[in-house]
């Protein structure tokens, strides 16, 4: 209801931490109409290595569960570490925002939809019968939600993607 500046904290995306196995089993037992809250979260590091985080908010979670997708977000989310290595995903205002105006962020993570790589259009194309349709409106929108198969059948297993 009130207007709010650019970098702004807004809320954390909080639930369940959940673990890679896990993650793929509530995944797995969804039902294209049941709703998805878990969101996987991968950070890159120096080494080369990835971090990932799964963070459920189906059971345990706050008002960050209702903030829609757009395909050009007023919203960031970034991974914020305060005394423990799992991070809290904390959700901060990207462009100044008027009163009234409805909080979403991009569910896969860009900003203000950079361009999908060789890889990850390829992917997104396989997807595309699970992949729910996107209303975001937008002009740039990307006609489907995010899709990350890794946590569905036909992906690599675990142990291939940490490798």
């Amino acid at each position: 209801l009130e207007a709010i500046a650019e970098g702004t904290f807004v809320c954390e995306y909080a639930g369940e931490v959940l673990g890679f196995a896990e993650a793929r089993r509530r995944a797995r037992a969804q039902t294209a109409q049941d709703c998805n809250y878990i969101i996987a979260v991968r950070e890159h590091l120096h080494s080369g290595q990835v971090m990932e985080t799964f963070v459920d908010p189906t059971y345990v979670g706050n008002v960050g569960r209702f903030l829609n997708h757009s395909c050009e977000p007023n919203l960031v989310m970034v991974p914020v570490r305060v005394d423990s290595m799992v991070p809290k995903l904390a959700l901060f205002a990207a462009t100044d925002i008027s009163a009234g105006e409805e909080l979403c962020y991009d569910y896969s993570g860009r900003f203000r939809n950079f361009p999908l790589s060789g890889g990850e259009q390829k992917a997104s194309e396989e997807g595309n019968v699970l992949r729910k349709p996107c209303f975001c409106g937008s002009q740039s929108c990307a006609a489907f939600l995010p899709w990350d198969g890794s946590l569905f059948p036909a992906a690599h297993t675990h142990s291939e993607r940490s490798a």
